[in-house]
């Protein structure tokens, strides 16, 4: 029977029990897990009340009184930057009658004030209608209600739940290696928003994997060694080059990687890899798009590679020498995401002199409308009730194998060792 959860969702545990015995390992997903509504709200329950979730960057909220909002499921969150520069997040909900106190995705304000009945609330959240006389209790006690939120080298992560998932191991190896990326000063470029009518584990799955990349991605595979890594005449090749690149990194005192590019964490991964040959940024052709960022710009030298970064559930972000490419999954329902996709480049750059959005975005925009039109004929596949999970590749699915334990042992309760990554 189902039962009300504390984080707000609904669902019947035993049925979800039941569901996740039928999955044999080695393939995808059973039907029901990515058109079910009622595992959509285990999933919400199970996965995006607990894990830290991507919400912007710190270059986002530059100033004092810059705010922006993100509705999550059944939050709205409120994530602004104080008079003392410090960024904080809040549940978007007036401590009176619970009405909405922020209703733009973004604006600039000394405080805020909830159009309901006027109540107003500082930048840290502290309510400073007085409240004493009228309502018989102190304001002190009235602040809206704070969301934890952690900053991993100028990304901003929150947390919706008493008991988070434990993120020290995770913060601290992105740290270590996005701290070279200049995202601090950086400002978004360009911004695309989609609807994608596909479930967000099939989205995700899609991007642990490039076995599709040679029928679906001209642009990507064409700067990248992703496919030639794993065939076997070409092989050999990719791991000198990839040797060369190291030697690269460490000359420039940053971190290194392998030709694999394999989960550095339980539900994380920060790896740099190198570019094709002769490419300098993940652009049309490899050529440089924008100046130069972070250490990179510091050393003005080129590493000829880029910082791949994912963090399940919603993240993940190209970051080359002169732009990061950011994308935020929010799943509106079972069959349905917002994805958003950001560009960033140093924040003294200048549209039109520096850099040029025709020129800046088409390698990660096409590539990501390419993926997006995969994951809704993906979707309506498995509608089909004819649809039978088939079998993952043993040598290039690995990391969406590794996804699935992941999702499935956090939906049973506990999360699994971490898998062999491809």
């Amino acid at each position: 029977m189902p039962t009300d959860r504390p984080s707000g969702y609904r669902f019947d545990q035993e049925r979800i029990a039941g569901l996740i015995a039928t999955y044999r390992h080695g393939g995808p997903l059973p039907r029901d897990f990515y058109i079910d509504a009622e595992v959509f709200q285990a999933d919400m329950d199970r996965i995006w009340s607990r894990y830290w979730l991507y919400v912007g960057h710190a270059c986002m909220l530059p100033n004092p009184g810059d705010w922006m909002t993100w509705k999550i499921g059944l939050s709205s969150i409120v994530v602004v930057r104080g008079r003392d520069g410090q960024i904080r997040a809040f549940h978007n909900t007036c401590r009176h009658r619970g009405a909405r106190v922020c209703n733009e995705e973004t604006g600039n304000s000394r405080g805020f004030r909830c159009p309901y009945h006027g109540w107003a609330y500082d930048l840290e959240g502290k309510l400073t209608t007085r409240t004493m006389a009228e309502f018989g209790v102190p304001e002190s006690t009235l602040g809206l209600h704070p969301v934890r939120l952690r900053d991993t080298s100028g990304i901003l992560w929150i947390n919706l739940s008493d008991d988070p998932v434990p993120f020290d191991g995770a913060h601290e190896d992105l740290a270590s290696r996005l701290k070279h990326q200049g995202l601090y000063d950086a400002k978004v470029a360009v911004e695309r928003r989609y609807t994608v009518k596909a479930n967000w584990k099939l989205v995700f799955e899609n991007n642990r994997e490039c076995l599709h990349c040679p029928v679906a991605h001209p642009e990507y595979t064409s700067g990248t060694y992703d496919v030639a890594r794993v065939m076997p005449g070409l092989a050999e090749g990719v791991v000198k080059q990839t040797e060369l690149a190291n030697a690269r990194f460490r000359a420039l005192g940053i971190d290194t990687g392998d030709a694999f590019s394999a989960m550095t964490g339980a539900f994380w991964r920060s790896h740099r890899t190198p570019l094709m040959e002769g490419w300098k940024t993940q652009s049309l052709g490899g050529t440089p798009v924008a100046p130069l960022m972070g250490h990179f710009r510091d050393r003005n030298t080129w590493s000829d590679g880029t910082l791949r970064t994912t963090v399940f559930p919603n993240f993940w972000q190209h970051a080359s020498d002169d732009h990061a490419v950011s994308t935020r999954i929010t799943p509106i329902d079972a069959a349905t995401c917002e994805i958003v996709v950001w560009w960033f480049v140093h924040k003294d750059a200048v549209e039109g002199r520096d850099y040029d959005p025709a020129k800046l975005t088409p390698f990660w925009e096409r590539t990501s409308e390419q993926d997006w039109f995969i994951c809704e004929a993906n979707q309506q596949g498995v509608t089909s009730p004819r649809y039978v999970p088939g079998p993952y590749s043993r040598t290039q699915e690995g990391n969406v194998q590794h996804f699935v334990d992941w999702y499935l042992g956090e939906m049973a309760g506990g999360s699994p060792k971490a898998q062999a990554a491809e």
